[in-house]
């Protein structure tokens, strides 16, 4: 009977400890997940922030990534290895130097070095990662996280199941088990939430209801990722009002260089839908806002699909530019395909004769040359536009064209190459409202084998 209550205990000590030790590496491992998280944020967020020099926006980020309890700190340091933020407003504008007993462990594959150090009797994780803008380091950002939590709840779980011992033999297994339920399960979950918060889920809360430090620690992240949701939201919601190739622009480069006025070539077109007055004169204004928005929606996917950008919506007119957020010799090609895909859309859906669709009949102008791009406006209200001489011939022709009819310059003309994808018939010498010389026009021939979708 000794000998098996003996044998019971050794087995179920073994047990114990084998469950602590696994406890242990998940805590650890966990944490550092945590950390990778953090210092993804950190890299995300903050080399826009070092390069415009925005000391207190690098010191916000370093606030809420140290708010959590695990975080001993956090720091920022720029290429010079210079502190420029730092949770201990102290160690700003110091040269950095590493903890002492500082222990490599390995680098993961997206770049973070993991290390160990010991300091008053305690063991802290070391993380760190370079900042780079466009593949070029220009600064590191470190966090420093306490195993306190750690030897706590091993040291808790010790103690539970010595008592469990004394009690009973046949309880301490059942305790054993509890207690690898008790900690496992939050910590999986919370490895889950980690994982799904990796892939860009920012929405996801971490289902954790409990009044411990893995309570706090699950609280933390909800907190954060939440906050992070707001942030990816506001983003979302600007894109909406700016052009998306505008919005990286900023995003890329926060600086004013991009905003300074450059000549280039490029290529804009022009929608206008033809008797909309008379169309919506006897609609509400919501289903007029309606049909427009759904009409535009249709042409900006379009533009877009043809490497095009949707410069600014004007009453029933759009107006579109190809090649000038980024490089395309082909935007007169480009443009070209756009349009008539945009006038086959149109003029199908004109052709069924719907009665519960109305009947939207459009004019296009298209016209390429050099032309002024840049920020238009005041320092309150700023718009990203190009005009100039070339503009405004392509809004002319597209008041010259009838319904379902495309016309080009010139110059349009001339950059498109000599193939069976296109067909004109040359209109001749048009005048043009504000200018005392006539411009060579050509109207595109609008059938469906000129068709090419890219």
């Amino acid at each position: 009977m000794v000998f098996s209550c003996l044998l019971v205990i050794a087995i179920t000590s073994s047990i114990g400890f084998l469950v602590l030790n696994i406890q242990k590496k998940q805590f650890k491992h966990q944490l550092i997940n945590f950390g990778e998280s953090l210092l993804h944020i950190m890299a995300k967020n903050a080399p826009d922030k070092l390069l415009a020099e925005e000391d207190l926006a690098l010191f916000q980020l370093v606030k809420d990534i140290s708010g959590n309890e695990q975080i001993v700190r956090a720091s920022i340091c720029n290429q010079k290895n210079i502190i420029v933020a730092h949770s201990n407003l102290d160690q700003v504008n110091k040269t950095y130097e590493p903890p002492k007993g500082i222990i490599k462990i390995n680098t993961t594959p997206q770049g973070i070095i993991l290390s160990t150090f010991g300091m008053n009797g305690s063991e802290f994780l070391f993380l760190e990662k370079p900042l780079k803008y466009q593949h070029i380091d220009i600064g590191t950002a470190r966090i420093v996280i306490s195993q306190k939590i750690i030897e706590k709840n091993i040291a808790l779980s010790k103690q539970y199941i010595l008592i469990s011992f004394i009690v009973v033999i046949f309880l301490a297994l059942l305790v054993s088990l509890g207690f690898s339920i008790y900690f496992s399960h939050p910590i999986n979950q919370l490895k889950k939430s980690v994982g799904i918060f990796g892939t860009g889920d920012y929405d996801h809360q971490s289902a954790i209801n409990r009044n411990d430090e893995l309570g706090d620690l699950a609280d933390a992240f909800n907190q954060m990722a939440r906050d992070i949701a707001i942030k990816e939201k506001i983003k979302d919601s600007f894109g909406r009002y700016v052009a998306p190739e505008i919005v990286d622009m900023i995003l890329a480069n926060p600086s004013d260089h991009w905003m300074k006025a450059a000549l280039k070539e490029a290529t804009v077109l022009f929608t206008d839908i033809r008797g909309f007055t008379t169309l919506s004169e006897d609609k509400e204004p919501e289903d007029i806002v309606d049909m427009l928005n759904e009409h535009f929606t249709k042409i900006t996917e379009i533009v877009i699909r043809y490497g095009g950008h949707i410069d600014k919506f004007v009453g029933d007119e759009a107006m579109a530019v190809f090649g000038i957020t980024k490089e395309n010799p082909d935007h007169a090609k480009d443009a070209v395909k756009a349009a008539l895909e945009i006038m086959n859309l149109i003029e199908t859906t004109a052709l069924k004769n719907d009665p519960a669709i109305p009947v939207l009949r459009i004019g296009i102008g298209i016209n390429t040359g050099e032309m002024v791009s840049g920020n238009l406006g005041s320092k309150k209200r700023m718009e990203y536009t190009v005009i100039g001489d070339n503009v405004n011939i392509a809004s002319r022709l597209t008041s010259l064209a009838a319904p379902g009819e495309i016309l080009i310059s010139k110059k349009t003309y001339d950059q498109l190459s000599r193939s069976d994808i296109f067909k004109f018939k040359e209109k001749g010498f048009m005048p043009i409202k504000g200018r005392k010389i006539k411009l060579q026009v050509f109207k595109l021939i609008f059938t469906e084998k000129n068709e090419d979708k890219p």
